[in-house]
């Protein structure tokens, strides 16, 4: 009875732990294709650390990103450009936008000027004065329907205010991220709601 006792224990153990080595080595790439090891999704989506305080350009102006909100997928974020000089700052319709990621390098997403999916007025000529803001909203879906793409988790956000203005470099209040869905939506600038 001893004997039929310990026989078995070992080479079944042996067998469930290779089993389980086999079965994790399987679904690792899977869940996160274009990570080195599985994470799990809360871990990408709060930020550790805030992004720095935006710095006041040569331009006059310092440009941030507020934490994204999320629902059911769906997210949206907040971008204010502050007139941080001594003259009147102009502004008229879309940003130019593109997602970079943690090297600064742009992924290939399509940038959409309007959007229904948050308030949207669309454009109109703004002036800024000093000490004063103007915001605009960006709005995406985390969708991954293409386990064989790699998905977009941007970090920064290019952000050309106006034509002809210089670009800033905006790190993201959180991950911009994209999924496989190539696409975020914009809002025109606006002022900011009076409380």
């Amino acid at each position: 009875m001893t004997s039929i006792q310990r026989i078995p224990l070992l080479p079944l153990a042996a067998a469930a732990l290779l089993g389980l080595t086999a079965c994790g080595a399987e679904r690792a790439p899977a869940a996160v294709p274009s990570e080195p090891r599985p994470a799990r999704p809360t871990s990408i989506a709060i930020p550790s650390t805030s992004p720095a305080p935006p710095v006041c350009t040569r331009e006059g102006i310092s440009v941030g990103m507020e934490r994204p909100e999320a629902a059911m997928g769906l997210r949206a974020a907040a971008i204010r450009l502050r007139n941080c000089g001594d003259r009147p700052y102009r502004l008229d319709g879309y940003a130019s936008l593109r997602v970079l990621d943690e090297d600064r390098q742009p992924f290939d997403v399509k940038v959409v000027r309007g959007t229904t999916r948050i308030e949207d007025a669309g454009p109109e000529p703004l002036t800024i004065r000093p000490g004063e803001s103007a915001i605009f909203g960006i709005v995406w879906r985390n969708l991954v329907t293409d386990p064989t793409t790699t998905a977009v988790t941007g970090r920064y956000l290019e952000v050309r205010p106006a034509p002809g203005r210089p670009v800033v470099i905006v790190e993201a209040g959180g991950p911009i991220d994209l999924g496989n869905t190539g696409r975020l939506e914009e809002t025109a600038w606006r002022l900011p709601r009076r409380r």
